[in-house]
């Protein structure tokens, strides 16, 4: 697996914390370094996703809001509202990252750690906001 989905997954889960315990960023990044044994290479771009992702919420979840077809961002899980934010962050802001990348990666990673609709889900979004931005 590449460093940059670890790093993805890293974040990823990191959001998925953060959405389900309100806590502050930089508390939720400081337990997880301490309890995960993560390579010190994987850290600089999962940093990177979680910050720009979170400075951009409002923004993001309007985005997968108003894309996402018949679901409100409330009732969907949180791995897949996690995975979401964070393909939607590089799409909008991570002009070095192609977008065919970032959607491939987003699914790649709900086909391990969600449910068997998830992807399919997940690349319908994504593909919306490609089109629309």
């Amino acid at each position: 697996m590449s460093p940059r989905r670890q790093s993805r997954i890293v974040a990823i889960q990191m959001l998925y914390q953060i959405q389900l315990t309100n806590a502050p960023v930089p508390v939720v990044m400081e337990q997880f370094w301490q309890s995960h044994d993560t390579s010190a290479k994987l850290r600089p771009f999962a940093v990177e996703l979680v910050e720009g992702t979170t400075s951009h919420l409002e923004i993001i979840d309007e985005l997968l809001q108003n894309t996402s077809k018949n679901w409100k961002l409330h009732r969907m899980p949180v791995v897949d509202l996690s995975i979401l934010r964070c393909a939607a962050y590089e799409i909008l802001y991570l002009s070095d990252i192609d977008t065919a990348t970032s959607i491939n990666e987003a699914v790649e990673i709900a086909k391990v750690y969600s449910t068997p609709d998830s992807p399919k889900f997940i690349n319908g979004v994504l593909d919306n906001i490609q089109k629309n931005t």
